[in-house]
């Protein structure tokens, strides 16, 4: 999840982005050490790779999304309670309101008029356009075309309205498209970037000076801070506060105490953090239960996990529970399922194998990993040895790997522990989790706001880091996403959470129920399951 995020994806650390925008980075610092009058701070946990929300290669909360947000107006939002809000949209489309064909196969999305471009330019169905053929473009290396690639064609119905025809019915496809899925894409300024092919190479990316989302940016000082204004063009009017004054501070403890000094307005804090923000006179909290779903991945292609006796030993070698209370103070309850726990998909009777340290021994043994002399497993002369990545920038991360590494020690398993940033962690192609160089890792999902899990756990999906097949959860993956019954779907996910519990490619830890501390002073704070910057707009001062 960057602030002093408890689960984060580390913003990938590329090269090629400016220091400098529209202003210099050293007229414009992004963190001024007086307080300037209506300034919102807040910090990201690492420097964004890049500000274009074409090529941001993180998913729903990471810190290029949580910045994005700012800038950016998503079809359709969610507000804490999980309900839809149309944002660039008017309506959110349906069969009842005939938004959406009886096929499923065509969808109508009526934009909302009045919105404009910060520079004064109407958005309209031409940038939807722009944006969709640019995501298509094999000569833009986005992250993922994932849905988008189901789009058979799109076309314009006068400026306010598009029409999009799929290739086949696709369930996710309003929860998805220019909204908050796996990977989320914003509708982007076509009158802008027209002129700044390739967009790969585009001064935009590092300097997306036109948006229309509530800010505007200013300047990017590239590891250190980002500087964003109220725009006054706003279709809800002029965001409250007029300046947002970003940090890029990776360390948790500076966090915290810059939370405590008042130099930060919020901050996510981890459960173990907020003892030592009790007795502090101006913090509050909110408690929000989010889309982040965190949990071992197994690597099922190297032996001997490819030995389903082997991680289901290891899920009964790992006290989840303990884990929970004592670094999370139960605040992040423990899961069996990739879903989270607000998803009306989510279905608490499929279980993970429990913790058994016995049980976990006769699985061990009967797979051939007998104890020596020594205490520690070993299989025709070879020592069970298991290289655990973990990213260094999650404090609860790092607490989990010390638990985890000293209940395998005693099962006579020898977790070697290799700490990584999250850009060699999650970078795409040539990250370890991409390479598969490692055995276990530690890795917080964060899902779309539908419940579509197939970019994890189909064959050969892009976040398939356990190399985990299931030719059965491929059909029930096929499946729920051609559905148009909610209830149907809700089963198939059922099925596919009992097998994969069953196969145990991934050892889920806990879904994430965040704390957001936050100075008093700040009224209109609410993040939503996703990201904590979605009403930024509505955040506002009062001291």
């Amino acid at each position: 999840m960057r602030k002093a995020w408890a689960f984060c994806i580390a913003a990938a650390l590329l090269s090629g982005c400016s220091r400098n925008s529209a202003g210099s980075a050293q007229s414009q610092p992004g963190a001024p050490a007086h307080r300037i009058a209506s300034a919102v701070r807040f910090d990201l946990a690492a420097d964004p790779s890049n500000l274009n929300p074409l090529f941001l290669h993180q998913d729903a909360a990471s810190v290029e999304q949580q910045v994005a947000r700012l800038s950016f107006e998503p079809f359709i939002d969610f507000d804490p309670a999980g309900r839809e809000i149309p944002e660039l949209l008017s309506r959110v489309p349906s069969q009842n309101n005939g938004d959406i064909s009886g096929d499923g196969r065509t969808i109508i999305y009526r934009l909302r008029p009045g919105v404009r471009w910060s520079d004064g330019t109407p958005v309209t169905s031409g940038d939807v356009l722009f944006t969709l053929r640019a995501i298509l473009d094999p000569r833009n290396p986005v992250p993922s075309r994932d849905g988008y690639d189901l789009i058979d064609r799109a076309q314009a119905r006068g400026k306010y309205a598009v029409v999009f025809h799929l290739k086949h019915a696709w369930a996710p496809a309003v929860d998805t498209f220019f909204s908050y899925g796996y990977r989320p894409q914003f509708v982007l300024p076509a009158h802008v970037l027209r002129g700044q092919a390739p967009l790969a190479q585009a001064p935009f990316n590092a300097a997306p000076t036109v948006g229309d989302g509530p800010y505007m940016f200013v300047s990017w000082r590239r590891g250190e801070s980002l500087l964003y204004v109220a725009n006054p063009r706003y279709w809800r009017g002029a965001p409250r506060a007029r300046r947002l004054d970003i940090r890029i501070i990776p360390d948790p403890a500076t966090n915290l105490v810059l939370l405590q000094s008042r130099e930060l307005d919020w901050n996510l804090i981890a459960p173990l953090q907020q003892n030592v923000l009790r007795s502090h006179p101006d913090i509050v909290y909110r408690y929000e239960p989010t889309s982040v779903v965190a949990g071992l991945v197994l690597n099922v292609s190297h032996a001997p996990l490819n030995d389903v006796r082997v991680r289901r030993a290891l899920a009964m070698a790992i006290d989840r529970r303990a884990i929970s209370r004592k670094i999370t103070l139960g605040r992040y309850p423990v899961t069996d399922v990739l879903q989270p726990s607000f998803s009306w998909a989510f279905d608490a009777s499929v279980k993970e194998p429990q913790y058994d340290p016995a049980g976990a021994d006769k699985l061990f043994d009967a797979a051939g990993w007998r104890r020596g002399s020594d205490g520690t497993r070993v299989k025709a002369g070879q020592a069970l040895t298991l290289v655990y990545v973990q990213f260094k920038d999650t404090a609860t991360g790092m607490r989990v790997a010390t638990m985890v590494q000293a209940e395998l020690r005693q099962r006579g398993i020898d977790a070697q522990m290799k700490t990584v940033s999250g850009a060699q962690l999650f970078l795409p192609s040539t990250g370890i989790l991409a390479s598969g160089n490692f055995d276990l890792a530690y890795v917080p999902f964060t899902m779309g706001s539908d419940p579509d899990d197939s970019s994890i756990l189909r064959c050969g999906a892009t976040s398939n880091y356990m190399r985990y097949c299931n030719h059965a959860v491929d059909a029930l993956e096929m499946a729920a996403l051609i559905s148009p019954s909610r209830p149907v779907r809700k089963a198939l996910y059922g099925r596919i959470e009992r097998l994969v519990a069953a196969d145990v490619p991934i050892v889920y830890l806990f879904d994430a129920n965040y704390i957001y501390a936050y100075r008093n002073a700040l009224t209109g704070f609410y993040p939503n399951a996703f990201l904590p910057t979605w009403n930024a707009y509505n955040w506002r001062l009062t001291q």
